[in-house]
């Protein structure tokens, strides 16, 4: 004779299927939040600061950094620098709510950055490379540009 513990009641059969069901209603309702969070998109002109970090971990004064940024799917396309001087964006990539590209200064650095999207602000790293070696790290936050009237 079977021990009755081993035997599933029908009562907390029925009981687990309703909170299975209960949980698969709350993820199907969070799901549009979700996707919303990490689909934001990176077009739009960003105006913020970048601070370099000395070797000893300390920032330097923020400088100003301007980024005029098209994304599309995948891809990432614009421009970046200061107001006055912008340089063309390459390699740009968007993944898992992540942006990377390149930025090449003449006769200067190339500049790669990281950047996501965090409460609205584009915030991220930027590594300033010379002949394939990092020659300085600074931490980028910019605020969407208000849009002119």
């Amino acid at each position: 004779m079977a021990d009755r513990q081993t035997i599933p009641c029908r009562k907390d059969y029925q009981t687990t299927v309703k909170r299975l069901i209960a949980f698969a209603l709350v993820l199907a309702a969070l799901a549009p939040a979700i996707a919303a969070q990490t689909s934001a998109s990176f077009t739009g002109t960003w105006e913020g600061t970048f601070k370099m970090q000395r070797p000893d971990g300390t920032e330097r004064d923020p400088r100003p950094v301007v980024f005029n940024l098209t994304h599309k799917g995948k891809e990432l396309a614009g421009t970046a620098g200061p107001s006055d001087q912008q340089w063309k964006i390459e390699k740009g990539a968007v993944a898992a709510g992540k942006a990377t590209f390149e930025v090449q200064q003449p006769d200067g650095p190339l500049f790669k950055f990281a950047l996501t999207i965090v409460k609205g602000r584009l915030q991220g790293e930027m590594a300033g490379e010379r002949d394939g070696v990092v020659r300085g790290r600074a931490k980028v936050d910019a605020e969407r540009a208000a849009k002119a009237k």
